[in-house]
């Protein structure tokens, strides 16, 4: 049996802190024994703690704080444990100095861009964890900009997919009941985007894109689910554009999956990505994607297969793609059945833990 400590910089929603939930939640329960360390409490320790996952928060209120470390180092001895598998900058770099210390080896996930590439103090700290650790990208992309932003040797980084449970995206072709509660007409087209409200998640660009449909489709609704600090601008921007009947803001949702089925298209409008699930839950279900062209989108997305990549900031685009799918229900079909296909295949949740079991077990 493994001890495993998973570390992560953040307790608020996204795709870090909901992959580091499948990965505890799916480990192999005979060979590995999870326990979670956060800096901060939130949604993230709530979710764990929902799930009778052994969790501490040990606050960091500096960067490189030697106190933070020596508590991480007395767990990891109370604990018993025998690796460590950290998510996003801050604990990766913390996690690969204890790990200098005590000797117990980590896996290291990078998950988006971020700020690291920006100083070359970061870019030197994100190399010593490459040293360190067994580095993780989530994407193919990502680990080309940390090769070329951060001069990480390729060979040291390991590209792991996200993945996600396809038994929680039944396809049961009705829609009635979410459609119902959301106050949408059965027949209305209906597009939907999953997302923190963030302005690297480009949700303005999709809005400006709305405008132009709804002057082609008056009874379409835009379904905007996530939370963040755009909402207050991007509210009034659907002012601005007199939208406000075909727009609805549905805040945080713990239920994705249900609330996709109710959409006829899935639109990303990103400006930078790491692997997003959004768009793998919507593959999924067998819903066609209108996504910007960045990051690992790409490396899901199969441009005229599974949907279509447009460039980002291109509200133009957006509308032309997604309007092509509403306009042809047969393709939009063939494109939903093609994702789902895409989705069992190469990005499920058993080749994710798999994956980081071996790492596990190679760990040194």
């Amino acid at each position: 049996m493994k001890n495993v400590l998973h570390l992560c910089e953040s307790s608020e929603t996204g795709g870090a802190e909901n992959v580091l939930i499948s990965i505890v939640e799916n480990l192999d329960k005979s060979r590995y024994r999870s326990s979670v360390c956060l800096l901060h409490d939130g949604w993230l320790k709530t979710q764990l703690d929902k799930r009778q996952i052994e969790t501490v928060v040990i606050p960091q209120p500096h960067f490189i704080d030697l106190p933070w470390i020596f508590r991480v180092h007395h767990l990891l001895k109370a604990r018993c444990i025998h690796v460590m598998h950290s998510h996003e900058f801050a604990t990766n770099v913390h996690a690969s100095l204890v790990s200098r210390v005590t000797g117990i080896p980590v896996i290291a996930t990078a998950h988006g861009k971020n700020y690291y590439g920006d100083r070359l103090r970061r870019r030197m700290a994100y190399r010593f964890v490459a040293r360190q650790s067994c580095m993780v990208a989530v994407s193919d992309d990502l680990k080309r900009f940390l090769t070329q932003r951060v001069a990480i040797p390729p060979a040291s980084i390991r590209v792991v997919h996200n993945g996600i449970d396809m038994r929680r995206y039944a396809v049961n072709g009705s829609n009635h009941a979410i459609r119902e509660e959301l106050g949408i007409g059965a027949s209305q087209p209906v597009i939907g985007t999953v997302g923190n409200l963030f302005e690297v998640k480009g949700q303005i660009y999709l809005l400006r894109a709305c405008k132009a449909l709804v002057d082609a489709v008056p009874d379409l609704v835009l379904l905007v689910a996530g939370e963040g600090d755009q909402s207050g601008p991007l509210e009034q921007e659907v002012r601005d554009l007199g939208i406000t009947g075909n727009v609805k803001f549905l805040g945080f949702r713990e239920d994705v999956p249900r609330l996709l089925q109710a959409i006829d298209v899935f639109a990303l409008p990103s400006l930078s990505e790491g692997l997003p699930l959004s768009v793998l839950e919507a593959l999924a279900l067998q819903k066609p994607v209108v996504a910007t062209n960045v990051g690992g989108i790409p490396e899901i997305v199969e441009d005229g297969v599974t949907g279509f990549l447009v460039p980002p900031r291109n509200p133009e685009a957006l509308a032309e793609k997604i309007l092509l799918f509403l306009r042809h229900p047969d393709i939009a079909a063939d494109f939903g059945r093609s994702g789902r296909r895409r989705v069992r295949e190469a990005f499920s949740l058993e080749q994710m833990i798999q994956e980081y079991q071996s790492l596990y077990e190679n760990s040194q």
